[in-house]
C-alpha cells in the first residue's frame, strides 16, 4: 500500500525494484495506494519480466489527499486478499504498508490489523520521516506491523533511503516460507533426515536439511545405526536447506563432504567440509553473478574421471539459474588436495539446450565409461524442457582431469516413450547391465515411470588411403598434359566395447591439396573440382574400399611440397538383429592428411643440395635517359652448380616510376610476372620461375626483363635494382650466389628551342664617326620539365685593336650578368674574315653574358641584345665593298649530372645558337666626275634635238603661223 504523499516517485521506484526482486519465484504482486479513500491499481498478478513491471507501476498517478491508513487497511484485506481478487489459498500472504504521517483513523488501526491478522496476513510497516519520532506515532506503526515489531517495523528519514532497507525487506519476506508464524525457533522438529545420503568408510552419512530453523546440516552413523557425528553450521541464515544436496571428494590428504545449501540468502551456497577436523569452505559465485532464487547447490557430485579413486571434478547446479534463452547451469570446479576451486572470475559451465524452462541440473550422476575411451562421463537433467516432457544430456569425460563443455548426446523424454513428464527429474547414481548384452544401463526417473537406457555398442573405424602412382613425377614430363593419379580410400571397422555384430555407412569427402585455396590447388578431379565425395556400408571387421581418380597440374608452380590431401567421414549407424545402432568412439579419427609426395632425385642420402649463381645486368644502356629512353632492359642469369633445384624463381625489385613492360627468354625455360608499385612509394616487383618444377643440376637460364620509363617519372638521381634466387631445396651450398644489386645512373631529358631576330646593316670603312644601332631579340622557350640551367650569350666585342660597339659600356643584357672576355683562338682574323664572310668568337674578342633562369614547361624568356655598331674596325679587314655576317651565339648551361639534352641530330648535346646581322660595306662615292659628265650629256642631248626640229621644218613661217 502506497501513501498519497510527497516523495511518491521514491515510493514507486521501491515498489518497482521490490517486485523485481522476486521476478524468479512463483510470486504474485497487488498495489493500492491510500488517502481519504483507498484506491486499488491493480489486483494479484505474476510479473514475468521487468518491462512488464515497468509498464504497470508507471501507470500509476499520485492522489494527494488526507491519510486514512486503516480504512484502507481493512479495505484491501476485504477486498484484494480475497480469491476472487486472485488471492491464492495455502500461500503465504503480505501486506507492506509505506505512510509518511499519522493516520487520521488512528483510533481503528487497532481492529483493521486484527482483521488482517484472523485472515494470517503477515504486515510490514514503514515509517518515513520525523512524524514518527514521538512515541505515540511510534505505537502507530507498531500497531500496524505484525508481531514481534522489531522485525516487522522499518523506520526511515526520508523516502530517497526507501532502497536501503529493500533487501533487508526482502529477506525478511522470503524468511516467512517454511517458518512458523509464531517465530518460534525450529530445531530438529523439521531437520526431514535422510532428504540425501552417502556412503563413507564408517557407515553412511544423511542430511538434516530442516534442522534449526532450515539451517540444515547432516549426521553420521556407523553401518549398525550408531550416530557418530553431526555437523550443523550455526552461522548459516535460517531457511538455507544445507544438506539439500552432498557428495563426497576423495584426495590424497583426505576427503571432504560437499553440502549444497541452496536457499541461503535465496541464492544458494556450497559448503566442503573436512570429515577429519570439521573446518569448512565457503563456495559461492562473486556478487556480480549469483542471481537470487538460481539455487546454486540444488544438486553437487563428485568425479572420479580415470578411476584412480582420487577425485578429479566436482560439480554444483543452479537449475533456476536465468539466461536470456535458457534455464539452469551446472558450474564445473576442481579438487586440489583439499582446497575446491571453481575459478568464478571464468568459470567452466556446462549448459544444456536453449529453452524457456528447463531447470537443467534438476538432476546429476556421473557414469561409466559410455564411450570406451578411458574416463567417466556425466549425465545432467533438465526435466523441464519441452514444457515439462524433459531431457538427459551426457558430457564426456577428457584427460587431464577435464570434462567437454559440449554436450555428446541429449536424450528427450519423447525419445524414449511418448507421453513421459519431467523426464530426468532423477538419475541412477549406480549402473549395472540389467539387460544382459554386456553394456551398462542408465536408469532414468519421471513422473510415474522410471525409464531403463541401454548402452550402445563402441566401435572403432580406421580410414586409410593409398595412391597410384605413389609418387608424382617430375622428369620428362609434358608441361602441357595433367599427370594422372588414383586414391584408394579404405575403412575398417573394429569394436571397441562388447559388441558381436555392427553396421555403419560411412559417408566420405575428400579434398585435394586441401592447404591450398582455388584457383592455387594443384590437384582437382573432373570439372576442376577438388573435392570428391562418396559413401561405403562398412560391416564389423570387414575391409571396404572406394577409389577416386584425379588429375595433377603439369608441371606446377611448387612441385618440392606434397599435396596435402585431406579425407573426412561422417559414420552413421545402422540397425542390425540387435536392434542396437553402434556408436562411434570419440578417439576415431575422422578427419586425417593424406600426403602425396613428388619424386624427388637426389642421390642416396635423398637431400638436394642446390648451388645457384645468379647475375644481372643492365643492356640497353649505360643510364636511364627519363624522357629519352622509354625502355630499360635487365639480363638475368641463373646457373644450378648443384643438385637438383625444386620451385626455383628469381624475384626483382624495382623502383616506383618504371613499369614491366615484358619478358624475353634467352635460353632455358623460364616464366615471369610483375606487379608494379601501386602507391608510388613501394617497389614493384617481377617473378620468374625457373625450369618449373626442376632445375636441373649444370643447367642455364637467360632471359630478359624489359621495363618501361615515363616522361614524367620522377626517379632518385641513382636507382637500383635487386635480384634474389630461392628455391624449395631446403639447403643451398655455402659457395651459392643468391643475391644481387645493382644501381644505374638516372637522367632527365631536357629540351629548349632558341629563335632570334636578323638585321641588316650599312657601313662605309674609314669613316669613324660612322655608326649604326643594333636591336637583337632571343627567344628561348622549355618543354618536357622545369629546371634550373643558365644561358650563356657571346657578343663579339673587339676584332683586333678594334673596337667593334661605339660604348662597350652600353652593351647590357638584361637579367644577365657579364662575364669575362674571351680571346679568339685565331689571331689571323683578315685572311679568315675574307675566307668566311664571318666575324664570331672565333676571330675576335668576345664579352661572355651569363643568364641564370629557372623556366617551367612551356615558359618563355627573351633576351635583347642593344648598342651602337663602330665602323673603325671594317677597314682592318681590308674590304672596300663586301657583305659579311656579325654572329653572336647563345648556348646552355647546366648539371649535366641530372639532365641530358633531347637532341638526337646533335647526339643529345646542347645546340649553340647563332644570333647574327648582316654587315654591307661601301667605299666613299667620288661626286665631281658625275657632274662633269652630266653637264656634257645635257648639251649633247639638247643639240640633238634642235637638229631634229629643223629637219622637220619647225622653224619654217608656214609652219610657225600653223602652230599659232
Amino acid at each position: 500500500m502506497l501513501n498519497s504523499a510527497a516523495g511518491f516517485g521514491y515510493q514507486v521506484k521501491f515498489v518497482k525494484n521490490l517486485i523485481k526482486s522476486f521476478l524468479s519465484s512463483d510470486t504474485q504482486f497487488s498495489v493500492s495506494q491510500f488517502s481519504t479513500s483507498p484506491e486499488v491499481h491493480f489486483y494479484f498478478k505474476k510479473f514475468s519480466s521487468s518491462g512488464s513491471v515497468e509498464t504497470d507501476i508507471n501507470r500509476i498517478s499520485q492522489q494527494r489527499e488526507e491519510t486514512y491508513t486503516a480504512k484502507a487497511i481493512r479495505h484491501v484485506v476485504n477486498n484484494v486478499f480475497t480469491p476472487q481478487r486472485g488471492s491464492r489459498q495455502n500461500v503465504k500472504k503480505v501486506l507492506i504498508v509505506i505512510t509518511d504521517g499519522q493516520s487520521y483513523d488512528r483510533a481503528d488501526l487497532g481492529g483493521a490489523a486484527q482483521l488482517a491478522e484472523s485472515k494470517n496476513i503477515v504486515r510490514f510497516a514503514i515509517g518515513v520521516g520525523n512524524a514518527f519520532d514521538t512515541p505515540d506515532a511510534r505505537r502507530e506503526l507498531d500497531t500496524i506491523a505484525s508481531s514481534p515489531s522489531n522485525k516487522h517495523v522499518f523506520q526511515v528519514e526520508n523516502f530517497n533511503v526507501l532502497e536501503v532497507i529493500r533487501q533487508n525487506l526482502q529477506d525478511k519476506i522470503f524468511s516467512i516460507e517454511g517458518s512458523q508464524s509464531s517465530g518460534e525457533s525450529l530445531e530438529m522438529e523439521m531437520s526431514q533426515e535422510g532428504f540425501s545420503a552417502v556412503i563413507v568408510p564408517e557407515g553412511i552419512q544423511t542430511s538434516i536439511v530442516g534442522a534449526n530453523e532450515w539451517r540444515g546440516g547432516y549426521v553420521q552413523y556407523t553401518t549398525g545405526g550408531q550416530k557418530l557425528k553431526t555437523y550443523e553450521d550455526v552461522y548459516l541464515e535460517p531457511d538455507s536447506y544445507l544438506g539439500y544436496s552432498m557428495a563426497i571428494a576423495k584426495s590424497w590428504y583426505g576427503s571432504l563432504t560437499v553440502v549444497g545449501a541452496p536457499r541461503y540468502k535465496h541464492r544458494g551456497v556450497v559448503v566442503a567440509v573436512n570429515r577429519e577436523n570439521l573446518k569448512k569452505q565457503k563456495i559461492e559465485p562473486f556478487s556480480s553473478q549469483y542471481q537470487t532464487g538460481e539455487y546454486f547447490g540444488a544438486e553437487v557430485c563428485t568425479m572420479d574421471i580415470n578411476n584412480d579413486d582420487i577425485t578429479e571434478l566436482i560439480f554444483i547446479s543452479a537449475p533456476m539459474y536465468m539466461e536470456p534463452d535458457r534455464e539452469g547451469r551446472v558450474y564445473v570446479c576442481r579438487l586440489t588436495g583439499l582446497f575446491v576451486e571453481c575459478n568464478f572470475d571464468d568459470p567452466v559451465v556446462l549448459r544444456g539446450h536453449a529453452a524457456v524452462k528447463g531447470r537443467f541440473g534438476s538432476s546429476l550422476a556421473v557414469l561409466p565409461d559410455l564411450n570406451s575411451d578411458g574416463f567417466r562421463d556425466l549425465a545432467v537433467g533438465a526435466p523441464l524442457e519441452n514444457n515439462g516432457e524433459g531431457s538427459i544430456y551426457i558430457f564426456n569425460g577428457e584427460g587431464r582431469g577435464r570434462i567437454s563443455p559440449t554436450y555428446s548426446q541429449r536424450i528427450t523424454g519423447s525419445e524414449v516413450q511418448s507421453g513421459l513428464k519431467f523426464f530426468g527429474l532423477t538419475i541412477s547414481q549406480s549402473s549395472f547391465d540389467q539387460s544382459g548384452d554386456g553394456l551398462l544401463d542408465l536408469a532414468v526417473g519421471s513422473k510415474g515411470t522410471v525409464a531403463l537406457l541401454r548402452s550402445r555398442p563402441i566401435v572403432m573405424v580406421r580410414a586409410e588411403v593409398s595412391f597410384s602412382p605413389n609418387k608424382i613425377p617430375t622428369q620428362n614430363v609434358d608441361c602441357s598434359k595433367p599427370s594422372e593419379n588414383t586414391a584408394l580410400i579404405c575403412f575398417t571397422m573394429t569394436r571397441v566395447s562388447t559388441v558381436d555384430t555392427a553396421r555403419a555407412r560411412i559417408d566420405y569427402t575428400i579434398t585435394l591439396d586441401a592447404t591450398r585455396k582455388p584457383p592455387n590447388n594443384r590437384a582437382y578431379t573432373s570439372g576442376k573440382q577438388r573435392e570428391k565425395s562418396g559413401s561405403v556400408d562398412v560391416d564389423l571387421g570387414r575391409h571396404q574400399c572406394s577409389t577416386v581418380k584425379f588429375l595433377i597440374e603439369a608441371c606446377p608452380e611448387d612441385a618440392l611440397n606434397q599435396l596435402s590431401n585431406e579425407l573426412k567421414f561422417t559414420f552413421n549407424s545402422l540397425a542390425t538383429n540387435t536392434n542396437l545402432r553402434p556408436s562411434l568412439a570419440p578417439q576415431a579419427q575422422t578427419t586425417a592428411i593424406h600426403p602425396l609426395g613428388f619424386e624427388i632425385n637426389c642421390g642416396t642420402d635423398n637431400k638436394c643440395v642446390d648451388n645457384l649463381k645468379l647475375d644481372f645486368n643492365f643492356t640497353r644502356s649505360s643510364e636511364v635517359k627519363v624522357g629519352i629512353d622509354e625502355l630499360l632492359n635487365v639480363t638475368v642469369s641463373v646457373e644450378n652448380r648443384g643438385e637438383n633445384s625444386y620451385n626455383s624463381r628469381v624475384i626483382l625489385t624495382y623502383p616506383a616510376g618504371l613499369s614491366y613492360r615484358k619478358f624475353t627468354s634467352q635460353q632455358g625455360r623460364s616464366e615471369c610476372i610483375s606487379l608494379d608499385s601501386e602507391d608510388g612509394l613501394s617497389r614493384g616487383r617481377t617473378d620468374c620461375t625457373i625450369y618449373k618444377p626442376i632445375f636441373k643440376s649444370k643447367t642455364k637460364v637467360f632471359f630478359i626483363i624489359t621495363y618501361g620509363i615515363e616522361t614524367n617519372s620522377q626517379l632518385e638521381r641513382e636507382i637500383f635494382v635487386t635480384a634474389n634466387a630461392t628455391s624449395g631445396n631446403q639447403e643451398h651450398a655455402p659457395t651459392s650466389e643468391l643475391y644481387k644489386q645493382k644501381s644505374i645512373d638516372v637522367k632527365y631529358s631536357i629540351f629548349l628551342t632558341f629563335e632570334s631576330s636578323f638585321s641588316s646593316h650599312n657601313l662605309t670603312p674609314g669613316m669613324n664617326n660612322s655608326q649604326e644601332a643594333v636591336q637583337q631579340i632571343i627567344k628561348i622557350t622549355n618543354y618536357i620539365r622545369a629546371f634550373n640551367f643558365t644561358v650563356v650569350i657571346r657578343v663579339p666585342v673587339k676584332l683586333g685593336e678594334k673596337d667593334i660597339w661605339v660604348d662597350l659600356s652600353s652593351l647590357q643584357i638584361a637579367n644577365c650578368q657579364r662575364g669575362n672576355d674571351e680571346e679568339p683562338l685565331n689571331k689571323e682574323f683578315v685572311a679568315e674574315i675574307q675566307k668566311h664572310k664571318v666575324v664570331d668568337c672565333s676571330v675576335a674578342t668576345c664579352r661572355v653574358f651569363k643568364c641564370n633562369t629557372f623556366m617551367g614547361i612551356w615558359e618563355s624568356r627573351m633576351y635583347e641584345i642593344s648598342a651602337n655598331f663602330s665602323s673603325g674596325w671594317i677597314e682592318q679587314i681590308g674590304f672596300q665593298s663586301a657583305k659579311f655576317l656579325l654572329t653572336s651565339t647563345a648556348s646552355l648551361e647546366y648539371d649535366k649530372n641530372q639532365y641530358i639534352y633531347f637532341s638526337a641530330w646533335t647526339k643529345n648535346n646542347p645546340p649553340v645558337h647563332k644570333i647574327e646581322a648582316e654587315i654591307k660595306v661601301y667605299s666613299e662615292p667620288d661626286y665631281i666626275k658625275e657632274i662633269i659628265g652630266g653637264y656634257i650629256g645635257g648639251l649633247a642631248v639638247t643639240a640633238l634635238f634642235t637638229v631634229c626640229l629643223y629637219k622637220a621644218g619647225y622653224f619654217k613661217s608656214d609652219y610657225k603661223e600653223m602652230i599659232k
